[in-house]
């Protein structure tokens, strides 16, 4: 009887199948005003509201078009002290991981154009995509039926919020704000994002540039694959294989040249070798201003197309979006 006691004891300890308990998002550290089920739409699981507003430029951007790419996505005002002590570190997430291709995304709530400009040129980054919503209309989709009803005006009932939005446009994670779990440096928004977006096998950064009007710039576009990863290179060593291409879409005021790519390495691959990238390269565009330009920013969108193999395998090939923050600086004296 002690042997099959033993015995039962042991198979119940290694059966497999059994599921780790799954830990709620409010009872993570850093977590604690997530939004919960009882509060209502829209909820992690839910499709993100619709939100199409102006940018700094005064051009419509929607987050249907940023579907492919996991974007998060912060609710903020000028005059909110929470909303001031997090844009600098919100900055600084935006930053560290654009190479994975997340998209920051911070929306003010209904202030005035001019605030709203003033506030963001000392305040929002170029990694920073800044809109504006002047009436309060699409930020108010966003607050859950049941989430702060004393809120008469909705829009506020989700100002200082964090989204975390998935490549297919679903909440991955939602936070209200929440005194007693405040933390201005996102660690618990960090720590999300490292557990959703893996590490790329090829991370993506694109620098600024500026130009003035009649003058020339160069896009750079800088890559990192991974260790035990080869990509093809942009003149593969068979038809069959998918070569790496860098294309922008156009934009008024500026002619971009041909994409510029390093001289490849040399794989092996049986008794051949295949042209390949490896490790740290760059992608070098030119870029031509015209003399028409009108001074002020610009954002160019442009895509990496490639294909990833290791040794014994290739991942399916890829289109990665990334943005290239340019601006057209005054002509000087003379010019």
């Amino acid at each position: 009887m002690i042997r099959r006691a033993a015995l039962a004891a042991l198979l119940t300890a290694c059966a497999p199948g059994r599921a780790q308990p799954v830990v709620s998002a409010w009872d993570r550290p850093g977590l604690g005003g997530a939004v919960r089920p009882e509060m209502g739409s829209p909820q992690p699981g839910d499709a993100a509201p619709p939100l199409e507003l102006d940018d700094l430029q005064g051009k419509p951007v929607s987050l249907a078009s940023m579907r492919g790419s996991w974007v998060l996505l912060h609710f903020t005002a000028t005059w909110c002290p929470f909303c001031d002590a997090e844009v600098a570190h919100l900055g600084e997430l935006a930053e560290a991981f654009a190479p994975r291709s997340v998209k920051t995304v911070i929306v003010d709530v209904e202030e005035d154009a001019a605030t709203w400009s003033a506030y963001a040129a000392k305040h929002v980054p170029p990694a920073m995509i800044g809109l504006r919503d002047p009436t309060g209309a699409s930020v108010a989709r966003f607050a859950p039926a049941r989430a702060q009803p004393s809120f008469d005006d909705r829009a506020q009932a989700v100002l200082d919020a964090t989204l975390i939005v998935d490549p297919s446009g679903t909440i991955r994670l939602f936070l209200l704000p929440d005194s007693a779990h405040f933390d201005p440096t996102f660690r618990a928004v960090r720590a999300e994002i490292e557990r959703l977006v893996p590490e790329p096998v090829v991370a993506v950064s694109v620098a600024p540039c500026t130009a003035k009007p009649g003058g020339r710039t160069e896009v750079v576009v800088s890559l990192t694959v991974a260790r035990g990863f080869h990509m093809m290179s942009d003149h593969p060593s068979e038809p069959t294989y998918i070569p790496t291409r860098v294309a922008f879409e156009t934009i008024p005021d500026a002619v971009l040249g041909e994409p510029q790519y390093p001289s490849p390495g040399s794989f092996p691959l049986g008794v051949h070798s295949i042209s390949t990238f490896t490790g740290k390269l760059e992608i070098r565009t030119a870029l031509e201003v015209s003399r028409q330009a009108t001074p002020g920013p610009r954002r160019v969108h442009g895509h990496l197309h490639y294909q990833a193999c290791t040794e014994s395998r290739c991942l399916f090939p890829t289109s990665r979006p990334f943005d290239v923050d340019l601006t057209i600086a005054p002509p000087g004296p003379g010019s």
